[in-house]
């Protein structure tokens, strides 16, 4: 919803559609979109039925540049590339909601992630508003979007993570990276491909 009124606040159009619904809407708009924002779990099925010259990306990074430091979220998404299996991972969530079946938190990014590295990653999870003493024993923090937390709180976050040496990811960026289009999801906020 923040995103939609942010576009119709900067006199754009909004046009929404279900994944199965995109080449439909492609065929029927005049001009191209101007920019996919895309729910991150759908990335590589919107990533295969976009052109190469629309620009794709995700609301969860987005909200990695409304909620946090979008450079240190970034330089830790690249340094995902350096995980290899046995390292240890830690998966932060703001909220304490109970994971269900086939959560992001829990099981898809721990299964995206294992699958790009090859073999088990040693992911332990913190939930709620604390944070874990320790971080200086992760390779790498993968945090939620952060939509329960102010930005102070995020940033609070990233900074104990950068006090530590530990580089930090969001989900968004976490899950673009296991599916091969971070840099085509980060080109749209100034980063080059």
């Amino acid at each position: 919803m923040q995103t939609i009124r942010d576009v119709i606040d900067h006199n754009c159009i909004a046009v929404m559609a279900k994944t199965e619904e995109i080449p439909d809407m492609l065929k029927n708009l005049k001009e191209g979109p101007k920019l996919v924002i895309t729910d991150s779990q759908v990335f590589e099925q919107v990533n295969q039925m976009l052109p190469a010259h629309i620009p794709l990306t995700s609301f969860s990074i987005l909200f990695a540049r409304h909620k946090g430091d979008l450079d240190e979220l970034v330089k830790g998404a690249r340094a995902l590339s350096q995980l290899k299996p046995y390292d240890k991972v830690l998966i932060a969530e703001a909220c304490t909601h109970h994971p269900i079946e086939d959560d992001i938190g829990t099981y898809k990014i721990p299964k995206w992630l294992e699958e790009k590295v090859g073999g088990p990653i040693n992911f332990s999870w913190h939930r709620g508003g604390d944070y874990p003493p320790d971080l200086g024993d992760f390779r790498v923090i993968i945090h939620c979007g952060g939509c329960m937390l102010n930005r102070k709180e995020m940033l609070w976050r990233i900074k104990e993570a950068k006090n530590a040496e530990v580089p930090i990811a969001n989900y968004g960026m976490t899950i673009a990276y296991a599916k091969g289009i971070l840099d085509r999801a980060l080109a749209p906020l100034g980063y080059s491909v």
